[in-house]
């Protein structure tokens, strides 16, 4: 053992390495992470994307190579049993996040960017509308407010600068949140000069982590914002609206899921090759079931219809929410290739994985706001 593992072991050897995991660090990057040693290479970007395991692509590869999975949108056994494993994950990604599927569903995209579109293009925005969100998102969290503004709604980043709550909104003490705004005014038409009614749609967005400083905002902010609206917003024309919350789970999934359970969170974006490198391009929007009832589609195409014309202005959608929002075939072998995933993630658990990346992140000197 080197001087300076030693000495990293003297600060961190409690929690370093997955201690009561299956496997040591050392184990894993000696199997599952060999070819970092074989290329010389030091690899701490878990915020941009998670390295794939060489034995997560093995048992994908082998899981294809003795497999028939055939596209689900077709009629035969290769094709029910494609269906039978979407369904499954569609459930694994809902246990991950602790979400009823009573009250949730998992909608597929090509990442956490198509999910964070899809709820801003099918919001119900109008001009009494407002679209906030913490100073700390990424852009295309930021990109929402074109939607929100181009309808007429109004849109305003804000700072949080103090959540103090007993446990959750519940938990026996007075929740509070304060909030410095910084609005955006931006209109096609006239600012909206009365009070908006009771009935208009406002969303509320934030990361779970935010990706560039690391800085964790706690989900008490959901309960917070749609129980104590009124109080929280205070002389804002918007505090009467009803508020639906948005979470960018992207950055922070990776190493603290959102707990469904607990926080009044009607959509959660995230991508999956954060969570465990393969595959790319597919993420997942979880929805809360009374908010994707409020969601508008305009667009059909191949999967969300179930009957349509050429020649006669008439289609009818499919009821299901998933299949209603998910054009076109969804990728159906990477999402048979995230079981792989998740059974690296279940053999871990998020919790090691956090402490893991915390005390990495406090040896190399970076800033870590948990």
């Amino acid at each position: 053992m080197d001087a300076d593992k030693a000495e990293f072991l003297k600060e961190f050897g409690s929690e370093y390495g997955y201690p009561n995991g299956p496997k040591s660090i050392d184990e894993i990057r000696a199997t599952e992470f060999n070819r970092l040693d074989q290329k010389g290479i030091v690899y701490l970007d878990h915020a941009g994307a998670t390295l794939y395991s060489e034995l997560q692509m093995e048992a994908i590869f082998k899981d294809f190579s003795s497999n028939i999975y055939a596209n689900p949108h077709s009629q035969s056994d290769s094709s029910s049993a494609t269906s039978d494993i979407i369904r499954e994950v569609r459930q694994q990604v809902l246990d991950y996040c602790n979400a009823s599927a009573k009250e949730y569903k998992c909608i597929f995209t090509s990442g956490a960017t198509a999910a964070l579109k899809l709820v801003g293009e099918a919001f119900p925005w109008s001009r009494e509308s407002c679209f906030m969100y913490t100073m700390e998102n990424h852009n295309s969290v930021l990109g929402i407010r074109e939607y929100a503004l181009s309808k007429g709604a109004a849109a305003f980043a804000v700072d949080v600068e103090d959540i103090v709550n007993g446990g959750g909104v519940s938990g026996g003490q007075e929740a509070r949140v304060k909030l410095s705004p910084h609005a955006i005014q931006r209109r096609n038409e006239e600012i909206l000069e009365e009070e908006p009614n009771r009935n208009a749609y406002n969303l509320f967005a934030f990361p779970s982590e935010c990706n560039f400083s690391g800085l964790r905002f706690s989900l008490d902010l959901a309960n917070l914002i749609k129980e104590n609206s009124e109080r929280i917003l205070e002389g804002s024309p918007f505090c009467k609206g009803r508020w639906i919350v948005l979470v960018d789970a992207a950055k922070g999934c990776s190493t603290c899921p959102p707990d469904l359970s607990k926080y009044a969170v009607d959509f959660v974006a995230i991508s999956f090759y954060k969570l465990f490198g393969y595959p790319t391009g597919l993420g997942a929007l979880v929805v809360q079931n009374d908010a994707a009832r409020l969601m508008t589609k305009t667009y059909f195409s191949g999967g969300t219809v179930a009957a349509s014309f050429a020649d006669i202005d008439f289609v009818r959608r499919r009821e299901g929410i998933e299949e209603l929002f998910e054009d076109g075939t969804i990728s159906f072998l990477s999402i048979a290739s995230i079981r792989h995933g998740f059974k690296i993630i279940n053999s871990l658990t998020p919790s090691m994985m956090s402490r893991y990346v915390k005390n990495m992140s406090g040896y190399c000197g970076f800033i870590v706001l948990c």
